[in-house]
């Protein structure tokens, strides 16, 4: 691959290194109706602060994403996958927009001088300067310098591939380095006030590095503190109400009833898909290079890998391990799609499979264990007998995972079984019944089918049956003609008559998530722009389409205190509890002296204990407690020897000693500190420009049209 090529294909595609997925380059012109678009007079996709995202520009975008997925996984997106990548693309596009305005508001401009010397200067940017590296890893300058001079020219990159760079391409490249110089200011100017302090450095290393050891007892209030020792007023009720209100508000929602229309492959989608792939096993049999066949026909890239018993399909297993090196299988319909196999090699492997089904028969509460051993000894004498095994397991087994399967356990080696099943499975020959065999599950029967060690190399052709544009469309139709008719009707009624299910969910204005179909802003928008009653057009979701209708709307508001008074009891319960707990604390907290240990707490009270934490960092989680902020909190202002006052938590009231504290070591803070503080400041800085985002985008006005064009 030439330097221009490489070049190309790794063109950044980051907004700035941290919070966009890719960076928007449009150079490409495609056409009207890939992706799913719909052409229409319309040529908006949508509006950020007024500003238009064309259709075209979408289109773009939607098609480098396409291309990056296809160079990276070999295939382009399919139907299922596209509705996910337009919302990437769209999320792109408005953050690109908006980064665009902010750098424009702000006067940020990029002058060809400074690009001038960031590309020739001692440290070119690092994306170029790479493919100009030899396979000592020296930078080439003499032929960085001579592509700059002259791009039109042929050269010859390190490993002696001739490359024409061109103009054409240095123009675009260019622009590419504009916008991420912008953008690189941009940052600069967003972040100017995100420090990290000497003191935050040193409080990190602190919590990394010193050990702390503690002694701390639990109050814990259901055990101190019986429920009737408890009285609770309707005041209190009220009281916990009002200073937990925030746990009793509700955002606004919309209630909704839809219809969904899954997109399932048609009669006709899969004779089609089976005629590739007999057409692939024409070609092979005729005795054209398999490989070449998986090439040009298979959608799973596939030059040969092998395969032991169980890890295939039950159906491509039984085909491939039938046949002989050199045989051509199938095609095979499997529940993913078909499947055309070649067999190129076999090997013994070191590892030994098995393949057996089994009876289990469970010692369950109630049941006779000499009952049961005389009903195993019975089966055993039936199956060895010749009595059909799989009817003996479906009138006796115990095990639901397997009974139905007639007590198949299909292929497994050594170590996937209890030991005393493998011991005796392994024990026997092929063919025989073994057992009874006590494990912890009960009584197990054994009939071992095959052994085997080989393993086959095989080489996969594999169709997949999807829907095709065809079905897909008429699918689509069908929602039309479905949403038409529930707007002059309703839409359960409607769905009744045509013997649809309808489905019901609630959303919420922010999220975007529609329980049930998924994300989908498109839908929430829709539904908080729309009147009780309102039918939706068909929306396009993963693998299908829906047709909504607002059945409810519910505004914002607070639950009121009738509503979740009952509901509240336990809670208000809980809470006296823990303050009468803080006063048992408070008490035992008073009779302990300056030099007393916290050991001394059970004289006091024989109902309570203490515990030992043993060494930790305040970065870990505590042994025996977790990450509970307020222990820790309470524990690193304590003084060697101090016990805290009464800390209260969700667990319940702690008191806690300091035993020790290991010492600071100097010289490991002075050769981390650097490092330390490069990664908090970098920390601070993704989240400070996460919210600053997020914070653009929540104060925009954004307008999404897409759905005129998707579907």
């Amino acid at each position: 691959m030439g330097i221009m090529t490489r070049m190309r294909d790794s063109m950044p595609t980051i907004l700035f290194g941290l919070l966009v997925a890719f960076l928007i380059t449009i150079i490409f012109d495609w056409g009207m109706n890939y992706f799913g678009m719909q052409s229409g007079q319309q040529q908006v996709v949508g509006e950020v602060n007024g500003k238009e995202i064309t259709y075209r520009v979408f289109s773009d975008a939607m098609q480098n994403v396409s291309d990056n997925q296809k160079a990276q996984t070999g295939s382009e997106p399919d139907e299922s996958q596209l509705p996910q990548l337009r919302e990437q693309v769209w999320q792109s596009l408005v953050t690109q927009q908006l980064i665009e305005e902010q750098i424009q508001q702000l006067g940020i401009a990029v002058t060809d001088q400074e690009l001038n010397d960031w590309v020739r200067s001692e440290n070119p940017p690092e994306d170029l300067r790479r493919f100009f590296v030899d396979s000592t890893g020296q930078f080439r300058r003499d032929l960085y310098e001579q592509f700059l001079n002259n791009p039109n020219q042929f050269v010859r990159d390190p490993q002696g591939i001739d490359v024409s760079y061109g103009t054409k391409w240095l123009v675009g490249y260019e622009k590419n380095l504009r916008q991420r110089r912008l953008q690189e200011k941009l940052q600069s100017i967003v972040l100017a006030a995100v420090q990290v302090t000497p003191g935050e450095v040193l409080q990190r290393y602190k919590d990394q590095n010193l050990k702390f050891d503690a002694l701390y007892t639990l109050f814990e209030p259901n055990k101190l503190v019986k429920d009737d020792q408890v009285q609770l007023t309707d005041a209190d009720l009220r009281s916990y109400y009002d200073e937990n209100l925030d746990q009793y508000t509700y955002e606004a929602s919309r209630n909704l009833k839809y219809v969904l229309f899954k997109e399932t492959p048609s009669a006709e989608d899969t004779l089609s898909r089976q005629h590739d792939i007999e057409d692939a096993a024409e070609k092979a049999r005729a005795g054209i290079d398999f490989l070449q066949l998986v090439f040009t026909y298979s959608e799973r890239p596939d030059s040969g890998a092998f395969f032991k018993r169980g890890e295939l399909a039950p159906a491509l297993e039984r085909a491939a391990f039938s046949a002989k090196p050199g045989d051509i299988v199938g095609p095979i319909l499997d529940t993913d799609g078909f499947h055309l196999l070649k067999v190129l090699e076999e090997r013994t492997s070191a590892t030994e499979f098995i393949h057996a089904s089994h009876i289990l028969l469970s010692f369950d509460a109630g049941k006779d264990s000499n009952a049961v051993k005389a009903l195993a000894r019975k089966l055993v004498a039936e199956a060895k007998a010749g009595k059909d095994f799989g009817q003996l397991v479906r009138e006796h087994s115990a095990d639901p995972g397997s009974a139905q399967g007639g007590g198949d356990l299909g292929w497994f080696t050594k170590g996937r079984m209890v030991k005393p099943f493998e011991d005796a499975a392994f024990k026997a020959k092929a063919g025989e019944i073994v057992g009874p065999v006590r494990t912890q599950f009960g009584l197990h029967i054994i009939k071992v089918h095959e052994r085997d060690s080989r393993e086959l190399k095989l080489a996969n052709i594999y169709i997949s049956i999807r829907p095709s544009s065809q079905t897909r469309d008429d699918l689509y139709d069908r929602a039309v003609d479905f949403a038409y008719n529930a707007r002059g009707s309703d839409l359960a009624k409607e769905a009744q008559r045509s013997g649809f299910d309808v489905k019901e969910t609630q959303v919420q204005e922010k999220g975007g998530v529609v329980p049930g179909i998924g994300v989908s802003e498109n839908i929430v928008r829709w539904a908080f722009s729309n009147n009780v009653g309102s039918v939706s057009e068909p929306f396009s979701i993963p693998n299908g389409y829906a047709v909504l209708a607002v059945s409810e709307g519910i505004d914002a508001g607070v639950r009121r205190f009738e509503d979740v008074k009952e509901s509240l009891r336990p809670l208000a319960i809980r809470k006296k509890k823990i303050e009468m707990a803080k006063e048992i604390a408070t008490e035992l907290r008073e009779k302990l002296a300056p030099t007393d240990s916290l050991s001394r707490i059970p004289e006091f009270n024989e109902a309570l204990t203490f515990q030992r934490t043993g060494p930790f960092t305040l970065a870990n989680p505590v042994p025996g407690i977790g990450r509970e902020q307020r222990f820790l909190g309470a524990l690193s202002g304590l003084s060697v020897g101090e016990i805290s006052s009464p800390i209260e938590t969700a667990r319940g009231v702690f008191l806690i000693q300091l035993v020790s504290i290991s010492e600071l070591d100097s010289a490991g803070y002075h050769l981390q500190k650097d490092v330390l503080r490069n990664q908090m400041l970098q920390d601070k800085r993704n989240r400070f420009l996460s919210d600053w985002l997020a914070k653009l985008k929540d104060d925009a006005s954004i307008e999404d049209h897409r759905e005129i064009f998707f579907r």
